[in-house]
């Protein structure tokens, strides 16, 4: 397994996606744990973009000089399987829409925490791994969790929808039909495994709040 570890690089297939909302919030009275159990089989377009600035100074007339502006963080797309009994994406989507149209029969709106924003932990584990089994038991949230060490995990904060969307569909063709939800967020923190053998906990996101 040592070996493994030194000379190769983390597979992209064994990961976890935990949605985490706000349990006192109206959006957690909608949907329930099912905003916290959905399961992707994609996650992609974790992205920072630095801005530039420029600006030219008299009697320097060779080159602008070039200063950092502010970061920008480019939306994510999670993807998934469409499950006949499993709405919890398209939900969110829905409480977003009725805010953005003045929280009209929002539930939970008599507490006033219509707050549908939602922060993110992505885990990826190790593969292959020495634990003998395919999956161990969650945490609670009803999803099993990968076998292996995590060997990196980030955190995404404050993530709503931007867009919602349901796959083609073709009687010629034989795919399942899939879900794709883009999200924008306000950032993203990693945690990387601080030796070869070592792994992440995701208990260290606690200090980002």
């Amino acid at each position: 397994m040592a070996r493994a570890n030194k000379t190769d690089p983390i597979r992209n297939f064994k990961f976890q996606v935990q949605v985490l909302p706000d349990t006192d919030s109206g959006l957690y009275s909608l949907i329930g744990e099912d905003i916290v159990k959905m399961g992707f089989s994609v996650v992609s377009g974790l992205t920072v973009q630095n801005e530039m600035i420029a600006y030219r100074e008299g009697g320097m007339n060779t080159h602008p000089h070039k200063m950092v502006g502010q970061s920008d963080y480019g939306p994510i797309t999670l993807t998934k399987g469409v499950f006949a009994h499993q709405k919890a994406m398209y939900q969110w989507q829905e409480f977003m829409h009725a805010w953005g149209q003045g929280g009209l029969n929002l539930v939970g709106s008599e507490s006033g925490n219509n707050d549908y924003r939602c922060d993110m932990v992505v885990t990826v584990h190790d593969h292959p791994t020495s634990a003998g089994s395919y999956a161990q038991p969650g945490t609670g949230d009803g999803n099993p969790t990968p076998a292996g060490d995590v060997k990196i995990a980030y955190k995404l904060f404050n993530c709503w929808p931007a867009s919602y969307s349901l796959g083609d569909l073709n009687a010629g063709d034989s795919s399942i039909l899939i879900q794709q939800m883009v999200l924008n967020h306000e950032g993203f923190v990693i945690e990387w495994a601080d030796s070869v053998d070592g792994s992440v906990s995701t208990d260290s996101f606690a200090q980002y709040g």
